[in-house]
């Protein structure tokens, strides 16, 4: 379903909070234009190369980086230097001719380089210009550095995450980022919306923290109630049974949530052990908190004999809340997900087909919104974003002889490639070039 078909946005973004929302655009039918930096120093091409390929560091790892593959499927490549004057001359009509901006630097860093929303919203009052930043582009804290992981603690969300007795934990994943570029994406609709019906652009501020801070409705709400603050307990809430129980297999769970008495009643009923509705210790659910830990023992005795799939059907079944814990080869197996195609085959680099997770998992009167297509080559639609800028030929060469503008080619991926050599893995990690190196590390077929 390609709604914003006729959609044009300008994508100045990194990480993943702006290509996020601008990715849903693009799924969405909008031709969206990313302008990516040009030869940076090093050979580091931002977050193309933020985790190296498999193994492999050597060759065109721009082109072959799974997460910028699964963020930015669908767009379009401009290499344009704005570190040049003519560069961003360059970018700024192509602004003037989009309906969308996306942004997700520290605040005033866009600004620097020309592109000064207020400034761009007083000349093209058309345009919808988005900041996505972590603590928004006002207030005290507006000019702190973020990313997901100190965007976390500003949220609180760590006060509950973690075991009782420990320290607070970072969840698993960073969450802040696709939780805040969703917030942007419903912005800029809401926006479109009021384009349509007024002509009027708008400029738009969503802050990642306070994107984030919903999340801890209940924790607020204690903490106003009750004047208390939420301990952290793992997988543990009072009045329930829940936990990830371990199972046959390797590093294999089962998660098992049973909210009342009914479903703690077809839980023990299904699982064999009607001896422990008896049992004076689980009796009713404050007693099954408080002993939690020893009803935790037992669970997980008899969930240890059997596969996580064979328990989670067994106590569905029965009307007792479970599932397995599934891995990521799993996942991407899923015949529920195939089922409903939310994997998209999607090319990357010299992969080949690797299937990319959806990011508008929605139905429309049953038809999903796969990804336009593949994310695009460094540089691949340089020439054809400046030829409709109206440039002939002559003068999109002259750019790219003066490196004004590139097509990636001839780029190598760090400063020992272009030397012609190569060094161990050792020398790279030492140089900074990669984090550590995994002595264990075996590639593995996709």
């Amino acid at each position: 379903m390609r709604f914003f078909d006729e959609l044009r946005v300008v994508a100045l973004t990194q990480g993943w909070v702006g290509p996020l929302a601008t990715r849903i655009l693009s799924d969405l039918g909008a031709n969206m234009v990313r302008v990516e930096r040009a030869f940076t120093p090093g050979g580091n091409y931002g977050n193309r190369t933020l985790f190296p390929p498999r193994n492999d560091i050597t060759g065109e790892v721009w082109n072959r980086n799974i997460y910028f593959t699964v963020r930015n499927a669908g767009t379009r490549s401009a290499m344009i230097d704005l570190g040049q004057k003519e560069g961003r001359a360059l970018v700024r009509r192509l602004i003037s001719e989009a309906d969308v901006v996306v942004e997700n630097f520290m605040p005033g860093v866009v600004a620097r380089l020309g592109f000064d929303f207020k400034e761009l919203h007083e000349q093209f009052p058309h345009l919808i210009l988005l900041h996505l930043s972590g603590f928004g582009q006002t207030g005290p804290n507006a000019f702190r550095p973020a990313n997901g992981m100190t965007m976390e603690p500003a949220s609180g969300v760590p006060t509950v995450t973690g075991y009782r007795g420990q320290g607070p934990t970072k969840t698993g994943q960073t969450w802040v980022d696709p939780y805040s570029g969703l917030h942007g994406t419903a912005a800029l609709i809401a926006a479109l919306i009021h384009r349509d019906r007024t002509g009027e652009g708008q400029i738009i501020d969503v802050s990642m923290q306070e994107a984030t801070l919903p999340v801890l409705e209940s924790q607020f709400a204690d903490y106003q109630r009750n004047g208390r603050h939420q301990a952290r307990d793992g997988n543990r809430r009072p009045g329930t049974v829940r936990g990830a129980y371990p199972c046959a297999g390797d590093d294999d769970w089962v998660a098992i949530s049973l909210r009342d008495e009914a479903e703690w009643q077809a839980f023990c009923r299904a699982s064999g052990h009607e001896a422990w509705l008896d049992d004076p210790r689980f009796a009713d659910a404050a007693s099954r908190s408080e002993h939690h830990d020893a009803l935790d023992e037992l669970i997980s005795a008899w969930t240890r004999e059997r596969d996580k799939f064979e328990v989670a059907a067994l106590l569905q079944a029965a009307g007792a809340p479970a599932g397995p814990i599934l891995k990521a080869d799993e996942v991407i197996a899923d015949p529920h997900l195939a089922a409903r195609q939310f994997f998209d085959d999607l090319a990357i680099g010299d992969f080949g087909q690797v299937p990319i997770q959806r990011y508008l998992p929605a139905k429309f009167d049953g038809a999903g919104v796969p990804a336009k297509g593949a994310a695009p080559h460094l540089g691949a639609d340089t020439d054809a974003v400046l030829a409709e800028l109206g440039l002939s030929e002559t003068e999109i060469e002259d750019l790219h002889e003066r490196r004004v503008a590139d097509r990636a080619s001839g780029l190598q991926s760090d400063p020992v490639a272009r030397e012609g050599s190569q060094l161990p893995f050792e020398d790279y990690e030492e140089m900074g070039s990669v984090l550590r190196i995994d002595g264990d590390y075996a590639p593995k077929p996709l």
